[in-house]
């Protein structure tokens, strides 16, 4: 009589388990692929161990499709700033990309990449019309605080050679 029909046996458990909870994951990401375009186009990578940890926990999943559906209004705004950070050095964005990788705790690193050209000037020259424009901005402010003081100093001066108390 042989016995190694019971090891067979185990083995088949443990392999359809496996292979159950791998097609969890796998089904779970066709879903999301499905509702997010973000997760379809590749600009979301999820780890395969969060995603099988979403498909068996419903809060985690909660969790991860709330993050994919900003995904949207995050890039939009990531490119509004990039857009008008160009513009505030003279320049103008001709590329702009960001993606995500969600690791294995369910963690977001974002990554945004912008390309910016100049077609008037060079960028020591951005800079230091930047620079100029926040030099003047500094003195502007200085002299507006110089005179407030001088005003508060002219009130101060009649109100004591008056003698009234305020």
């Amino acid at each position: 009589m042989a016995i190694t029909g019971i090891g067979n046996n185990y083995n088949h458990a443990y392999e359809n388990t496996y292979v159950a909870r791998r097609n969890e994951g796998k089904d779970y990401y066709s879903y999301l692929a499905g509702k997010y375009d973000c997760v379809k186009n590749g600009a979301v990578a999820i780890s395969g161990a969060y995603l099988k940890e979403c498909a068996g926990n419903a809060d985690k999943a909660k969790e991860l499709e709330e993050a994919l559906a900003y995904y949207k209004e995050s890039y939009q705004s990531g490119y509004k700033s990039a857009k008008a950070n160009a513009r505030a050095i003279g320049a103008r964005l001709t590329n702009y990309s960001e993606s995500w990788s969600i690791d294995s705790t369910g963690n977001v690193v974002m990554q945004a990449t912008s390309t910016v050209v100049s077609d008037t000037k060079g960028w020591r020259e951005l800079k230091e019309e930047r620079e100029e424009h926040i030099k003047k901005k500094k003195e502007q402010e200085e002299k507006e605080k110089k005179t407030e003081e001088k005003k508060e100093e002219r009130e101060e001066v009649y109100y004591t050679k008056f003698d009234i108390n305020i």
